[in-house]
Parts: C-alpha cells; sequence; structure tokens
C-alpha cells in the first residue's frame, strides 16, 4: 500500500485545486500571451505539488499519525487555493473561459481529497482515499490539459 501512496503523491505534482465564485472575464489576451500566462501559474502550483509529494512520501516512511500531515496537506491546500484563485482573476481569450473553469472545479475536487487525508484515525481508508485522490488527480490533469491544447502548450501527463 505504501508504494500506491507514494505513487500517488507523485503523480499528483501535476495538479491542484480550489473553488471560487469569481468570475472570469473574457479579455483580449491572445492564445499566446494567455499560454504563457498559464504555464507561469501552473509552474507556482506545480513547485508547491511537488513539496506536497515530497514530504507526503517523507510522512509514510516515517510512521507518523494521520495527524501529522497538516504541516504539508495545509499548506498544499493553501497554495491550491491562491492559485487557483489567480487563474480566476485574470483575463482568458473567450474560447477558454469554460476550460478554465473546468481546471478550477477539477483542482477543487483534488482539493478536497487531499484536506480529508489529516482528519483519518487509521489505514482502513487508505484504499478509497488513494481512488479518490487518483482519479481527481488524472481529471484535474485532463482538465489542465485542455487550456493547454487551446492555448498552444504542451500537454502534461498523468503517471
Amino acid at each position: 500500500m505504501k508504494k500506491v501512496f507514494v505513487a500517488a503523491a507523485a503523480a499528483l505534482s501535476v495538479a491542484a485545486a480550489a473553488t471560487s465564485t469569481v468570475v472570469i472575464s473574457a479579455g483580449s489576451a491572445g492564445a499566446s500571451s494567455a499560454g504563457a500566462q498559464f504555464a507561469a501559474d501552473r509552474v507556482v502550483l506545480n513547485a508547491a505539488s511537488n513539496a506536497f509529494s515530497q514530504a507526503f512520501v517523507a510522512w509514510e516512511k516515517s510512521g507518523e499519525s494521520y495527524a501529522q500531515t497538516s504541516s504539508f496537506v495545509d499548506g498544499y491546500v493553501s497554495a491550491i487555493e491562491a492559485q487557483d484563485h489567480k487563474l480566476l482573476s485574470q483575463s482568458w481569450p473567450a474560447g477558454t473561459i469554460a476550460d478554465i473553469d473546468a481546471v478550477v472545479r477539477g483542482d477543487a475536487a483534488v482539493e478536497g481529497v487531499v484536506a480529508v487525508l489529516t482528519g483519518f484515525a487509521s489505514s482502513s481508508s487508505d484504499t478509497d482515499w488513494f481512488i479518490a485522490y487518483s482519479q481527481n488527480a488524472a481529471t484535474a490533469v485532463a482538465d489542465a490539459n485542455i487550456v493547454r491544447h487551446d492555448l498552444g502548450l504542451p500537454l502534461a501527463s498523468y503517471s
């Protein structure tokens, strides 16, 4: 089971999460400048995701309780929320607005799964958590890849 968690934590390094009621506005940003903007936004999120993955692996090897995950879960959740709020506050070409919204919704699903990790009392929930985590992370990567495609960026992989 530990290898499965390690794989899931590593896979999420390309995904993230948050919800918001901010309305995205269509702007005059061209696909090229919007692509650069999206890529720059995701670099920050990917760094937070990588930090989460590394901390998760270290925590798992340590054998500490689930309560000990709050130190890295809280930081990751905050980074996801900040990044998605930023996405929602920027102007995007009209054809990408629905796709940006889908990225934020996909990220919110990942955030929800990550946030519950600190509340586990035993390893009996590990499998359910891993399944939800993997499904939501794969969806978040797919949603971001739609935006990447719209903006002429290379696709990210979920592994």
